[in-house]
């Protein structure tokens, strides 16, 4: 005699399972109207995102000098500034209180 280890209610549940099984499988199978129609016509294109990329390439040693005054020319580390200041996504409402010091929770707040 064989003795089955599984519960009642998974032996109960198995038949309908099975079913299930068996019903997935004849609904996946092809007709033969499926089958007698043409393909459709498509054409799939494919472009890779890193089709563009360029490598890097080492660009020619200049003088230092030549480099200073082109930055000299572009406005310097001021203009950088203004183009950041003006790429702010907002500043701090003037309703909010100020921090009087942000380290004071840093070891403690102690200041030694």
């Amino acid at each position: 005699m064989v003795t089955s280890t599984l519960s009642p209610s998974v032996r109960a549940s198995l038949p309908w399972v099975l079913a299930l099984f068996a019903g997935a499988s004849f609904a996946q199978a092809s007709t033969p109207e499926a089958a007698s129609q043409p393909p459709l016509l498509t054409t799939l294109q494919y472009s890779s995102p890193i089709q563009a990329y360029q490598g890097y390439v080492e660009q020619p040693v200049q003088s230092w000098r030549t480099a200073n005054d082109r930055v000299g020319q572009i406005g310097g580390w001021r203009t950088y500034a203004k183009e950041a200041k003006t790429q702010a996504p907002s500043s701090p409402t003037p309703d909010a209180a100020p921090v009087s010091d942000p380290h004071s929770s840093h070891h403690g707040g102690g200041k030694q």
